[in-house]
């Protein structure tokens, strides 16, 4: 298990602060690796293999504990291995605006949210990916006060 896909490895798909901090189990059983490769394969790669340059993975796979201690959304599909958190910006090859709009022009998704940021960038871009049944659904997440509200984009 030393790959999900052609440029994400295990440990960056399973990495996570709270892990650490907190003493965390973040394993995948076999059904969440499986999606996991699904996704990696089918958004990611996809990305990565278009701009040709290096993307950061800033959260990928979360078990339940990890999800909660991250303050993730009860209905986040991050403990499924259906969601990753993608930032172009942090190599500076790509911004994040336009792996949201490659995503949205070009490639099949659950969701695809433009993650607070700016107008014209989002800090970071989220898209889930599932094996059939994808809602193709598009949000802006906004802070209003301390909690998150997602709105149509």
């Amino acid at each position: 298990m030393d790959r999900i896909s052609k440029h994400i490895t295990y440990a960056e798909a399973t990495k996570s602060q709270n892990v650490v901090r907190f003493g965390l189990d973040n394993i995948p059983n076999g059904k969440q690796f499986l999606c996991m490769k699904d996704t990696a394969n089918e958004i990611f790669e996809k990305v990565r293999d278009h701009y040709n340059v290096p993307i950061f993975v800033s959260s990928f796979f979360r078990s339940e504990a990890v999800n909660k201690k991250a303050g993730g959304s009860t209905t986040s599909d991050h403990p499924t291995g259906r969601a990753i958190d993608m930032d172009g910006d942090i190599f500076g090859g790509v911004t994040n605006r336009e792996i949201f709009e490659f995503i949205y022009d070009n490639l099949v998704f659950d969701q695809l949210i433009w993650e607070y940021g700016t107008n014209d960038n989002p800090a970071w871009v989220h898209a889930s990916y599932r094996r059939g049944g994808n809602r193709m659904q598009v949000l802006k997440a906004v802070r209003e006060g301390k909690k998150t509200k997602y709105i149509p984009k």
